[in-house]
């Protein structure tokens, strides 16, 4: 129950109630007339004669009536409201934010996803509660939604159903984006009518969240009336591990550096320890000091304060599960572990198809980290590419060979001389001698590579597509161009370094093992990086690959049958953490495995300060109930009905009596 104005009712009370009894205590003063009937009763009557100014307050129906009706007037100017659910008719839908952020404690004994449904649970209970003043609230649908929406109960009026659809929501570490959850109520609250075109039913939506959500401004349309409930307290405590990366120094290809950058959130300054591990095993701890977080003088918004730290190389030959964690405990525990899963230096399996000379074959003899130099002939290589493909490579490379058209399946290719049949590849003539006028000198596989005393007799003439990367050019145009199309990676290099002075120059074999080791380990690079909540976790299996087993964090398993191994997928991943793949080889008596690092890092779901009051565009209606606010029925109309019918029910009390 809840009072809107009780100073105003209890004054009145104050004012007509005692009055009213007062009447009922004072005695009636007539004036005395003996007649001759009275004196047989003069000892009877003499207490009459008492100057008292009061008599004895007798039991009055009048009386009883009349207070019950001035109590009822006060109780109405009190404006009371009973806790219920207010709208009669239309539907409503029940949108819980289940991302990172909801994972936050700040809620003290509780999560925020939890305080959400608990809040929610007891909407249901208002809407559905019966009795009165409840509301015949059609019917509910809840939608739990993070990066992508899910539909945890459709339509129905069934309270079980919905309070155990509720119940079954799971928390993810995946973003706060609603637009999916508002489409999915779009769709099930509009019908075509084709008559009248879109017709949308009366429904409200209702949101438990703690207002980040990244693509609200522009989510809500007109018309529709969209009821906020912030969860959170405005003094959550958190600082979060923002992004990591790991590199290998090129001077030290078995040693790793890391990475890491932390936010702090608060309006006071914190020391944190940031403390390395490399598969559970404790490297290094650093301490780190970040200042407070500080209003914009222009907007007046909290602007948080960041700290960069970089831990000393250390040699890491074998693959590993590199992780950063803040030890400072604070309200959301998502973001303050990062993984990063390093492979070990890859050896590779190298295919050569070099019709005429040994120049290149001589290079790739000295790298250490090649495994295999196969050395096949035009015919080999058209047969395997037609049979097999080129995955048993990592990286394929033609000294002046150009295969023929549509004959270079998906792969990674080095190229030199005779343009291959690549689409963006567009060859118009042969050019003369010249030299190099310009590099991407911030391309990987210009490390240490100077190209100012190359000098060639003639190279192939290009005109390159807009997707195709130059990378070194003279001025007869592209020399050196890359191609980056998924599974398709390829650098292609204009002329034959028979053509040119270039094997006699240090900067060739700089440059060849340059760009072998960048083909060979792309997409590995990538894998660094990790994944995000929300996403889908992709890898590239062997093709013969069987027996796929897929596992999660919280060590659950899947088993997995992909149509194809090669281009496997599966998600969208809901929990930060460690996924781990194994498989079986027909050729390999053990398991085979693989870990894929899934981290948070996202500075707008580590702001966990929730926000009170969030805006949609012009034509929205948003209204802000408030965490822990309820809809109310307004009692005093009730009030002033009853009050009414017990002033009809006195006078005809009163006009009784009178006439008995």
């Amino acid at each position: 129950m809840n009072w809107l104005t009780p100073l105003a009712g209890a004054t009145l009370a104050a004012l007509v109630i005692p009055p009213l009894i007062l009447l009922y205590f004072l005695k009636l003063r007539r004036r005395t007339q003996p007649i001759s009937c009275t004196i047989l009763w003069k000892r009877a009557i003499e207490d009459l004669r008492a100057n008292a100014p009061f008599q004895k307050l007798r039991k009055s129906l009048l009386l009883l009536l009349q207070l019950f009706a001035l109590i009822l007037l006060a109780l109405a100017i009190m404006q009371p409201q009973l806790q219920a659910g207010a709208r009669r008719g239309g539907n409503t839908v029940i949108l819980i934010d289940n991302s990172a952020s909801m994972t936050a404690t700040d809620i003290e004994g509780t999560t925020r996803l939890d305080d959400a449904k608990r809040q929610a649970k007891e909407r249901i209970e208002q809407l559905y509660g019966g009795g009165i003043f409840g509301s015949s609230a059609g019917e509910t649908m809840v939608i739990a939604f993070s990066d992508q929406a899910q539909i945890i109960c459709r339509f129905t009026d069934s309270k079980p159903q919905l309070l155990t659809a509720i119940d079954r929501i799971q928390p993810t570490h995946g973003l706060s984006l609603i637009g999916d959850a508002l489409n999915f109520a779009r769709a099930y609250t509009t019908i075509v009518n084709p008559e009248a075109g879109l017709v949308s039913h009366d429904t409200t939506l209702e949101l438990y969240s703690d207002g980040k959500l990244a693509d609200l401004s522009d989510q809500v349309l007109r018309g529709e009336k969209l009821v906020y409930y912030a969860i959170g307290k405005e003094d959550a405590d958190n600082v979060a591990i923002t992004a990591i990366s790991i590199e290998r120094p090129y001077d030290r290809p078995n040693a790793v550096e890391v990475f890491a950058s932390l936010v702090n959130f608060n309006t006071d300054a914190v020391v944190c320890d940031l403390q390395l591990s490399v598969d559970g095993l404790v490297r290094a701890i650093e301490e780190v000091s970040i200042n407070a977080a500080a209003p914009d003088p222009v907007t007046g918004e909290i602007v948080p304060e960041r700290s960069n730290v970089v831990f000393t190389p250390f040699e890491q030959p074998r693959g590993a599960v590199i992780e950063i964690a803040n030890l400072r405990e604070d309200d959301l525990a998502a973001d303050n572990v990062a993984r990063l899963v390093v492979p070990p230096p890859k050896l590779l399996k190298i295919a050569l198809v070099e019709p005429v000379g040994t120049v290149i074959k001589i290079v790739l003899e000295g790298m250490t980290t090649i495994a295999s130099i196969e050395t096949i002939d035009t015919d080999q290589f058209e047969q395997v590419a037609a049979e097999e493909g080129v995955d048993n490579y990592d990286v394929v490379i033609f000294g002046n060979y150009a295969p023929p058209q549509g004959s270079m399946p998906p792969g990674r290719y080095l190229s030199f001389g005779e343009v291959p049949p690549l689409k963006g590849l567009n060859k118009y003539g042969e050019g003369g001698s010249a030299i190099i006028l310009d590099t991407k000198d911030e391309h990987p596989i210009f490390r240490f590579v100077n190209l100012d005393k190359l000098y060639f007799s003639k190279s192939q003439l290009i005109q390159p597509d807009d997707d195709v990367q130059v990378l070194a050019e003279t001025v007869d145009g592209p020399v050196i161009v890359a191609i980056s199309r998924g599974s398709m990676q390829a650098i292609h290099v204009c002329i034959d370094p028979l053509d040119s002075n270039w094997p006699y120059l240090r900067s060739w074999v700089t440059f060849v093992v340059n760009a072998v080791e960048y083909l060979g380990n792309s997409g590995d690079a990538l894998a660094l990086k990790g994944f995000s909540a929300g996403q889908a976790l992709t890898a590239r299996l062997p093709a013969s690959a069987t027996e796929i087993v897929l596992h999660e964090p919280d060590d659950s398993t899947h088993q997995l049958q992909p149509q194809d191994p090669t281009q496997l997928s599966w998600g969208p991943i809901r929990l930060a953490g460690v996924y781990g793949l194994d498989w079986s080889e027909p050729t390999k008596s053990d398991k085979q495995h693989r870990l894929f690092a899934v981290n948070l890092l996202n500075e707008l779901e580590g702001d966990i300060r929730p926000e009170k009051e969030i805006f949609a565009n012009e034509q929205g209606n948003v209204t802000i109930a408030g965490s822990g606010s309820s809809h109310y029925t307004p009692l005093w109309p009730w009030a002033i009905g009853i009050c009414l019918t017990v002033l009809m029910l006195e006078w005809w009390v009163y006009h009784r009596k009178a006439y008995i």
